[in-house]
């Protein structure tokens, strides 16, 4: 999509000369011959640059630029000066100016400072949205882990990299969905471009279709200034809906269209725009239900899942424990400047067996408040009894305080299977040999147990 420029200055024959050599290098020029004329406009557009007179009345470029950087502190911005003015056009650049450049100048001057004043605006815009976004719990590459499951899923993600397939990462809350979606990406041919995330279930209807599609003056109350969404701010890159399940019947349409037309229109404009970005989604429901009920639309779900992939549940992932557990009291270490190096015996045991019932994301909830509570260099099973897993769990039956013998030898079971695997390296064959029971008995239980 061509870059914008705002040209100001009130010399008609100069904004004329300027706007047809930046045509021709493929930018929308739009003119304005005063400085309440570009602040209208920039009310109604957003714009890749501005370039400004300085001596104007009664805004000069200075003042245009002030009220500019009230609003936007990123927005390129060029000052076109005479000689006597060098000490102003100085100023200008104190106040966020990007360059300045004196009268007389050659056309091809401008053009090539008009280039890298827009590389600049836009890298800076894609480093504050990549800082504004909600810090990870940890590299995308440490939700991997070894995990058979989710290592074929990655050798599936490897053979559609180079392709723009819309996937969608299905699973539980807080199993790393957000942190595999930039994976993903990283793992794509758009790896150098921008990777936008929204929660689609933390925002209005009206607010959520802002943020995506943006909005033209005026489209509501509050509406000040025409805004960019992310799907145009996305250009080449890779935008990730998270909790997909929560768009509202309307919002589905407008996605729809946007992923089949490669077009968006703003929330109160007509003008179609061109996107092309790369769609990834996540949810913890389960589409496939919200079809069948109506609730989600079904052309839509087979648009956003080409590729429908389901994360597991911690519960799920044992091998993968310890790497997790390492990772996040590193991670606390270096925040509270702790020195932990080792969990004891009983606290692994603790983790191992506890249901997780808020996966990764409660795992490092736990290992924070343990490594505070360490009081030395090892986390015992006393400094995780803050968390429910170090407590039994109420009886599922049977009088108040009891356990019943069913419910006792289920829970001997499952601790000795967990146990013997552990031994065995995870081979069933020799967890097997270990319990003294048969393979297919085995079998048998750790799908019964779930394990």
């Amino acid at each position: 999509m061509p870059e914008k420029i705002l040209l100001v200055d009130d010399e008609q024959e100069l904004l004329s000369v300027l706007k047809r050599s930046l045509a021709r290098q493929g930018y929308v020029v739009d003119t304005a011959s005063t400085g309440q004329e570009a602040w209208k406009a920039l009310s109604e557009t957003a714009y890749d640059l501005v370039v400004s007179d300085l001596t104007m009345k009664p805004m000069d470029g200075l003042e245009l630029l002030r009220q500019i950087r009230g609003i936007d502190h990123i927005l390129p911005f060029i000052i076109m000066t005479g000689a006597g003015s060098i000490e102003t056009a100085v100023e200008a650049i104190k106040l966020g100016a990007y360059h300045y450049i004196t009268k007389p100048f050659k056309t091809q001057e401008l053009a090539l400072l008009a280039r890298r004043a827009i590389e600049h605006g836009q890298l800076h815009r894609k480093l504050e949205s990549f800082n504004s976004q909600e810090a990870e719990s940890g590299p995308e590459s440490m939700v991997i882990g070894s995990n058979a499951l989710i290592q074929q899923m990655m050798i599936m993600v490897e053979k559609v990299s180079d392709s723009d397939v819309s996937i969608l990462i299905q699973g539980e809350t807080g199993t790393g969905k957000s942190l595999f979606a930039k994976r993903i990406h990283n793992a794509s041919s758009r790896v150098d471009k921008p990777f936008f995330t929204i929660d689609c279930g933390a925002l209005s209807e009206n607010l959520l279709e802002s943020e995506l599609f943006g909005h033209v003056k005026g489209a509501f109350t509050g509406a000040i200034r025409a805004k960019r969404g992310l799907l145009e701010e996305a250009q080449g890159g890779t935008v990730f809906l998270d909790e997909i399940g929560e768009l509202t019947p309307a919002t589905q349409v407008k996605l729809l269209r946007a992923i089949q037309e490669k077009e968006i229109k703003p929330v109160g404009g007509n003008i179609p725009i061109h996107v092309d970005v790369r769609f990834l989604s996540a949810t913890s429901r389960n589409l496939e239900k919200a079809v069948e009920t109506g609730e989600f639309r079904k052309d839509l779900y087979y648009r956003l899942a080409v590729i429908p992939l389901h994360l597991p549940a911690l519960r799920h992932r044992q091998e993968d424990m310890v790497v997790f557990v390492d990772h996040f009291v590193r991670k606390f270490n270096l925040r509270y400047n702790k020195e932990v190096q080792s969990l004891t015996p009983g606290a692994m045991q603790a983790l191992l067996d506890s249901p997780w019932k808020g996966n990764i994301r409660e795992l490092e909830n736990v290992i924070e408040r343990a490594v505070l509570l360490a009081g030395g260099k090892t986390i015992s099973a006393e400094d995780l009894c803050a968390h429910p897993l170090c407590f039994p769990e109420a009886p599922e039956d049977g009088e108040e305080g009891t356990v019943s013998l069913k419910h006792a030898v289920e829970n001997a079971e499952i601790k000795a299977i967990r146990q013997a695997l552990i031994a065995a390296g995870g081979n069933r064959s020799k967890t097997a040999k270990i319990l003294g029971i048969g393979r297919r008995t085995l079998y048998d239980k750790i799908d019964a147990y779930n394990l």
